[in-house]
């Protein structure tokens, strides 16, 4: 089931037991399928947006250009501290304050090959400050134009939310 819906703030730092009993719901409907919530962000800098792409065949989305972004440590950290701990690892760099924008849902195999579906939180926030070095799992960094975005091959969850806005 394909779902993508304009949040105007209606998810919040504090909601994650909301998302598990959600993703719970979806576990009876697919009994044998993986779930895991991913924080990503849409990172401006100068009107350029990050993506970073994976090592080639490597799942969620092999070959395809990501938000940054990657899993929750539940417990541990408020989504807002996910989603920045995870740019940093990612790319090397800080971010200001994130705001939640999207949430939508996919199904699409890990990096193992097991089928999972993924619960993505996305939010939209500003480049900061530090130097980009891809890192953790992504091979290659790069800043697009707005307008390039077509030129892209983005993983289907971006596709989505970018359609959405417009922007595709």
């Amino acid at each position: 089931m394909d779902t993508l819906v304009q949040l105007e703030g209606c998810f919040c730092q504090n909601d994650l037991v909301s998302m598990y009993a959600y993703m719970e719901t979806r576990r009876d409907l697919h009994s044998n399928m993986k779930s895991r919530i991913i924080v990503s962000a849409v990172i401006e800098k100068n009107g350029q947006f990050l993506f970073g792409r994976k090592a080639g065949n490597i799942g969620p989305y092999p070959n395809t250009w990501h938000l940054l972004g990657g899993g929750v440590n539940i417990g541990e950290e408020s989504l807002e501290a996910a989603v920045r701990r995870e740019i940093l690892e990612e790319s090397g760099i800080e971010v200001n304050d994130a705001q939640p924008v999207f949430f939508s849902e996919d199904e699409e195999p890990n990096k193992h090959g097991e089928m999972t579906r993924y619960l993505f939180l996305v939010y939209r926030t500003q480049y900061k400050s530090g130097m980009l070095k891809a890192n953790d799992d992504i091979r290659e960094l790069k800043w697009i134009k707005l307008g390039e975005f077509k030129k892209y091959d983005f993983a289907r969850p971006s596709v989505k939310l970018f359609k959405s806005l417009g922007y595709l």
